[in-house]
């Protein structure tokens, strides 16, 4: 797209101008976090999921009409915005499950989520360019010159029709609107009703007391604390291979890449992509069967072998290995290994539920997990792309292999980390810690 708007001529140039494109979808994400959470316990949690949804179909259309390399940066910043509805969704699905079915009601929310990465990305290749896929169809001069419109209008349209229904079906959990919207019935005065309460005329009436957002600093314990730091390192080396894979890919097998052409990279990406929406599908099993916290840490191990392996297959394909049955059992494992470490996700998102002291709490708190996943993702890949370019730049130092040894590293401080974690069995859905009681008047 930046090619074919002349932002940049140079094929060479796209990496970077497009990397700032998303350091500031990242950095509009991470800003909209804790003012969506506060509006989020303020109105409601439905508001800011519809009005996010909606918001991400106006992007959209933006974006597939950009003609300039500014309307690009700001439609992808409007799409930022909706950075604070993850927060709200992961909220809502915790206020409308019992601790028991959590786990599983996560799940289905990481599967969807998998799902829409599946789905997006091949639809969106191929619906570009639709003036010479279907000329029949689309030959007018809009679609000339605006060739990305249709994948973003049809993302759009599916956007805006799930805020519409999202308006007509979804349920508010935020319990001081739940209250709000329960009237219970005056009953008709007679001769049986007091018109003039007396002490004991009834007994107290239970009502429910706004309370505000509870402070970072009040919810920020130490287990709290030293699971964002393990969730901010956990993000940095799922950016860093993520980033990477494709530059290490493509590169030639003789500087230490796999010398794949693209269409193979593709093929690579899709792969993994199916990999880990199925291994997403036994994860509350495992967590009911296991602990939340053990499938945290086993999910961060296997990013020990996924990193080694990397290496491994540029080694094999030096040897002339490319295409054997080797190679394809060693990238088999890779790839079931790197769709593992998909679950630490969801294990982040159950655990720190339960470390919420209040009902009041869990959007702070969410609100601070998604902070400590969005901050490492606005700089993540572009100094992981970097770090590895330098990598085989400088082969002499451990021959080439310097970027890898550094996210081994890494990895292993991290899985050695999250064995210092604690997680807690308390359950916050049967606190009621704003209920006050209001007597009723006495003459």
């Amino acid at each position: 797209m930046l090619l074919d708007i002349g932002v940049v001529n140079d094929p060479k140039d796209v990496g970077y101008w497009s990397g700032l494109v998303e350091s500031t979808y990242a950095v509009s994400q991470l800003i909209a976090v804790f003012p969506a959470t506060r509006i989020a316990d303020t109105y409601g949690r439905k508001p800011v999921i519809v009005w996010s949804a909606a918001i991400v179909g106006i992007s959209m259309i933006s974006f597939g009409t950009s003609t300039t390399y500014a309307q690009m940066i700001v439609s992808r910043i409007l799409g930022g915005v909706e950075g604070g509805s993850h927060t709200c969704i992961r909220v809502m699905v915790a206020e409308m499950s019992s601790k028991s079915e959590e786990s599983y009601i996560f799940t289905l929310l990481g599967v969807a989520y998998r799902t829409g990465q599946v789905l997006g990305q091949p639809i969106g290749g191929a619906l570009a360019h639709p003036e010479r896929r279907f000329p029949e169809l689309f030959g007018s001069a809009f679609w000339r010159k605006y060739p990305y419109a249709l994948p973003c209008f049809v993302g759009a349209a599916y956007a805006l029709v799930c805020a519409f229904i999202g308006q007509l079906v979804l349920k508010e959990t935020l319990q001081s609107k739940k209250k709000a919207d329960v009237h219970t019935p005056t009953p008709n005065p007679d001769e049986h009703t007091l018109l003039i309460p007396t002490e004991t005329s009834g007994p107290s009436t239970p009502m429910k007391k706004p309370v505000s957002s509870p402070s970072i600093s009040s919810v920020l314990t130490w287990p709290l604390a030293s699971l964002l730091l393990s969730v901010v390192a956990m993000v940095l080396i799922n950016e860093f291979i993520c980033a990477t894979y494709p530059l290490f890919a493509f590169t030639p097998i003789e500087l230490g890449g796999l010398g794949l052409s693209e269409a193979q990279i593709g093929l690579h990406m899709a792969t993994r992509s199916l990999l880990m929406l199925i291994t997403m599908l036994p994860f509350s099993k495992f967590s009911d069967r296991f602990g939340r916290l053990n499938v945290y840490r086993f999910s961060n191990f296997a990013w020990i072998p996924t990193i080694l392996i990397f290496p491994l297959l540029n080694r094999i394909a030096r040897s002339g290995g490319e295409g054997g049955i080797l190679w394809y059992a060693v990238l088999s494992v890779l790839f079931t290994l790197w769709s593992i470490t998909g679950w630490a996700w969801i294990s982040v998102f159950l655990i720190s539920s339960d470390l919420s002291p209040t009902p009041e709490a869990v959007a702070t708190i969410q609100g601070m997990v998604s902070t400590a996943i969005i901050a490492p993702q606005a700089f993540a890949p572009a100094l992981g792309t970097s770090a590895f370019a330098f990598a085989i730049k400088h082969s002499d130092i451990l021959e080439g292999n310097l970027f890898w040894v550094g996210t081994f590293t890494l990895g292993a401080l991290v899985f050695l980390h999250s064995l210092t974690l604690s997680d807690s069995s308390h359950d916050w859905r049967g606190e009621e810690s704003n209920e006050v009681r209001v007597e009723e008047p006495v003459v």
